[in-house]
């Protein structure tokens, strides 16, 4: 029986009743009975890609299944990014800690950012968290690495080098989980990766690596000129009546029919009903004027997402990003497309905690709805939004975003209240450095055959 979204992300496996110190020897208990050299162990995996990935999308929209695969099949890399199914599917036949934390799910290297807090300060950490779900520490840490190596490879960067980065990312995971740990349950609820903190950070790292601090210069200043306004000069036209409205650019944008978009219109006022109060109070403001459904992404691309044009009294715009929430991939492998719609209700409340508790400060716009028996969430749509483009970096700058990227998901993980017991596991486990790198290794293997199995059968038709 496929346990629920409630059951998949019931907070209460995470209040155990114990001090910081017992949990810290909990984790030691657990690293006796699951030691390091078992979570470093590849266990082979016997499944079809592409039946899975077939399971996957027949819960997409059809229309916009050839431009996902054009999206998965320009490498490697952006087919691991597409399908995180398989390696959900994947970690549960690998030995696993069994300490349960607040997880990502999808940590790979594209899917931290830059994003603003409320205060309009731009931030930086986890951006992503369709798959976020109670799950083990390990999980998220061994995404990243194969993501690392698939993305470095890409880049060119010589084989030695990557088995050195690899291992230097878990160290800098276990150097972060270790300082979290001496900090008080405060400084870690109130902690936050700034810009200007990240490239003070990135130089106390390297020699002050220039290119890295070139790029996230011109991300800063990009980014605080995306909003709303910015979107609606590149995405939006005068109708005839002469009213401003999305641009059509099928199938990936598109205009929506009118019982479509009566759902969307009311799953835009439940939404509001779960906006804080002072969203709604400013919200009152604005009315709709234009709905198209826009997709975006890898992984995503395929599901329902739609963006809502808002006009203020004043005449300003906000334009809001309304995604569908699907169950846990893993899930969806299991499941009918009726069922996975039942049981993926939740699944939209289950994506904006993990937000809250991940990201060290969130959308304020940031809120769950549903309609036409479907779960969403809703954002802001690229507001201060940015991304260091990994393709782009030499290999001392790759290495220091890995690092960055390291450190920021240890910080996320140590939001959760069983974090101690991930300080005890790694606790003089140095061997685990290398050990992982050779089980991402080992996991590249099996995206490369995986990759070149889902080419054959789209080559095929």
């Amino acid at each position: 029986m496929i346990n629920s979204q409630l059951d998949i992300f019931d907070l209460k496996r995470l209040q155990i009743p114990k001090s910081k110190h017992e949990l810290v020897e909990g984790g030691k208990q657990q690293q006796a009975a699951i030691p390091s050299s078992q979570l470093a162990t590849f266990t082979p995996v016997d499944r079809d890609p592409v039946a899975a990935i077939d399971l996957t999308e027949s819960k997409m929209i059809p229309e916009l299944l050839p431009l996902r695969h054009e999206r998965m099949l320009a490498s490697r890399f952006s087919f691991f990014r597409g399908t995180a199914e398989l390696m959900e599917q994947d970690l549960k036949k690998q030995a696993q800690s069994n300490i349960p934390i607040v997880i990502s799910g999808d940590a790979h290297v594209n899917n931290f950012g830059f994003y603003a807090s409320p205060e309009r300060q731009l931030l930086f950490g986890l951006n992503d968290f369709d798959e976020a779900r109670i799950g083990n520490w390990e999980s998220d840490l061994k995404r990243l690495l194969v993501s690392a190596e698939l993305a470095g490879e890409e880049n060119g960067f010589a084989k030695a080098d990557l088995y050195d980065l690899l291992q230097l990312v878990t160290k800098t995971y276990r150097h972060a989980i270790k300082r979290a740990n001496r900090m008080t349950l405060s400084d870690v609820f109130y902690f936050s990766f700034e810009i200007n903190n990240m490239i003070r950070t990135i130089d106390s790292l390297g020699d002050g690596n220039v290119q890295m601090n070139y790029h996230l210069q011109k991300i800063m200043k990009k980014s605080q000129h995306s909003n709303s306004e910015e979107i609606i000069q590149k995405m939006g036209t005068a109708d005839e009546r002469g009213n401003l409205v999305f641009k059509d650019n099928p199938p990936r944008a598109k205009h929506l029919g009118p019982i479509l978009y009566q759902q969307v219109v009311a799953g835009y006022k439940f939404y509001r009903q779960n906006a804080r109060e002072d969203v709604r109070v400013l919200l009152a403001n604005f009315h709709i004027s234009d709905i198209i459904r826009y997709s975006v992404g890898v992984g995503s691309f395929g599901t329902r997402c739609y963006l809502i044009l808002l006009t203020g009294i004043d005449g300003s715009h906000l334009v809001l990003q309304v995604k569908e929430a699907l169950p846990l991939r893993y899930n969806l492998l299991n499941l009918q497309v009726q069922q996975a719609i039942q049981n993926g209700i939740q699944a939209g409340r289950r994506i904006v905690t993990a937000q809250r508790v991940l990201q060290s400060s969130s959308d304020p716009f940031l809120a769950s709805t549903r309609f036409g028996g479907r779960s969403y969430y809703v954002r802001q749509f690229r507001d201060m939004k940015g991304s260091i483009k990994v393709n782009k970096l030499d290999f001392d700058s790759f290495q220091l975003y890995c690092q960055v990227c390291a450190l920021l998901l240890a910080m996320a993980h140590t939001e959760s209240p069983t974090s101690p017991m991930i300080r005890g596991y790694l606790k003089h486990q140095k061997v685990l450095d290398k050990g992982l790198a050779d089980w991402s290794l080992r996991y590249v293997d099996q995206v490369t055959a995986d990759y070149t199995a889902f080419k054959k059968a789209v080559e095929k038709g």
